[in-house]
């Protein structure tokens, strides 16, 4: 299979899961917003562990520069998302992509989330 789709595919695998964790843990509290809603996704998603998540949601915002943000958005869903992603796909032993994840995360992921 040709490395971008595979790439593609990949990514959209583990941002329609978060999206889906997302959904779920917002319906179960309403209240939660920001980072107390991201780590409560990470966990709902497997992709931290209690005893991690916040090391998790302190590497992802450490990601956030330029090149996965506009400079006005700052942390936020999509970035998070992107961390995942590209964390997920080093653990699976991949070094680099083709694809852009960035412009995966923000064709799927809303700017409001």
């Amino acid at each position: 299979m040709f490395p971008a789709i595979k790439q593609k595919r990949f990514a959209k695998r583990i941002i329609k899961r978060l999206l889906k964790s997302h959904e779920a843990v917002s319906r179960e509290d309403s209240t939660l917003s920001g980072e107390a809603l991201y780590a409560k996704v990470l966990l709902h998603s497997d992709y931290a562990e209690v005893s991690s998540v916040n090391q998790v949601l302190e590497q992802a915002r450490d990601s956030v520069d330029l090149w996965t943000t506009s400079m006005s958005h700052g942390f936020g869903f999509r970035q998070l998302a992107h961390f995942v992603v590209m964390s997920q796909f080093r653990a699976a032993g991949n070094v680099g992509t083709v694809v852009s994840v960035r412009d995966i995360c923000y064709s799927l992921i809303p700017a409001e989330l």
